[in-house]
């Protein structure tokens, strides 16, 4: 043979081994592909299986008075009546029947005489009762009485990356009860204003967003990562838009579970403030000299930046002060300064930097509990 046919024939061969090789390698990066498939598959299924028998359809009724009359006009008598107003979600978070759902939810009555009943995953209808409402976020406790109740457990989400795999669970519509959405947590730190069925504004500070389909009904529901906790509450849907939800994060839900097991009802450490978060943005277009921090501002009702007597005034804050840090941490968008205020407790001495004007200086606020 000769040495071209030789050079040939080894180019030739090393072209086939090589060829054999490619369609081994891709063959073998379709099946991990298909094992990964099946593997978040199968997580799936197992997150929901866990996590479903915990999540609650919360009936919410309000109480009137039925009034009949005879054929000449007569009042004939006065019935008390319940007649179902709303639907929304929730879920155990105890084996003795906490149940977290949000606060529009549990308010939903114009009379404010609401009655819960609970239904669970396997059927069984509960009484409920409510425990309290968390005054800066839309959060509710409702109890049911038992025990050997399951639940759910939260996950830790001040590190939580966009990505991340999660589920909707709720009564979608107020008639699929238990229904499940897949998505990802598509943004970190919203800072968005939402609306109930009065059309009062409610203002909701470092939520989670998701393009988990979030229906009328879920409200309240979790929304769980693939290991079946809790990284977020349902609370808000973006219509102007396609598949944009809103949950309230976890680490801003645990101080209030922790608060129930202490005090068996819910405790909020007060500023006193009213602000709103820097950006960039706002930043420019209001000439402020930092484009981080908490501006301390007026609202639209003309209600004070800082409430008279309150930890922020005793502590000498004032209308147009930016809070820069609080104990040490920047405040950004996912160190809000609500966020941060609520790890405390009331009582507790927080530290903050302020920017007023050209002078930048600390001073201690000694939260007090909310009433």
């Amino acid at each position: 043979m000769s040495q071209t046919k030789q050079i040939l024939f080894i180019s030739f061969l090393f072209l086939a081994l090589a060829g054999g090789w490619l369609w081994q390698q891709s063959r073998t990066v379709i099946v991990q592909a298909d094992v990964l498939a099946f593997d978040e598959q199968e997580a799936t299924i197992r997150a929901i299986d866990k996590a479903i028998a915990s999540v609650v359809n919360v009936m919410v009724y309000e109480k009137v008075t039925d009034t009949t009359y005879d054929t000449v006009g007569s009042k004939k008598k006065a019935e008390p009546k319940k007649i179902l107003i709303g639907q929304g979600t929730g879920f155990l978070i105890s084996a003795n029947g906490w149940i977290i759902t949000n606060k529009h939810v549990a308010e939903a009555s114009k009379l404010g005489n609401s009655e819960y009943t609970v239904v669970l995953n396997d059927g069984r209808k509960f009484g409920a009762f409510l425990i309290g409402k968390d005054p800066f976020n839309d959060l509710a406790v409702l109890r049911i009485l038992g025990n050997s109740f399951p639940y759910l457990s939260l996950a830790p989400t001040s590190n939580v990356p966009v990505g991340t795999t999660v589920m909707a669970i709720g009564n979608a519509l107020g008639k699929y009860q238990n229904s499940v959405t897949k998505g990802i947590i598509s943004g970190l730190s919203r800072n968005i204003i939402a609306s109930d069925k009065k059309g009062k504004p409610v203002s909701l500070d470092n939520v989670l967003q998701t393009d988990a389909e979030i229906n009328q009904g879920n409200s309240g529901g979790p929304l769980i990562n693939l290991l079946g906790q809790v990284v977020g509450v349902n609370v808000a849907v973006d219509h102007s838009g396609s598949s944009i939800g809103f949950a309230i994060p976890a680490d801003d839900v645990r101080p209030v579970i922790n608060s129930i097991i202490k005090y068996g009802r819910i405790v909020r450490p007060w500023l006193g403030v009213r602000y709103v978060m820097i950006t960039p943005e706002l930043a420019t277009e209001l000439g402020l000299p930092v484009d981080k921090g908490a501006l301390l501002i007026t609202n639209e009702a003309g209600d004070p930046a800082v409430v008279a007597g309150s930890p922020a005034d005793k502590a000498g804050l004032k209308l147009d002060d930016i809070i820069l840090e609080a104990n040490g941490t920047i405040l950004g968008d996912r160190n809000t300064l609500l966020s941060l205020t609520q790890k405390q407790n009331p009582g507790d001495k927080m530290k903050v930097k302020v920017k007023r004007g050209a002078v930048t200086f600390e001073t201690t606020i000694i939260l007090e509990e909310y009433k």
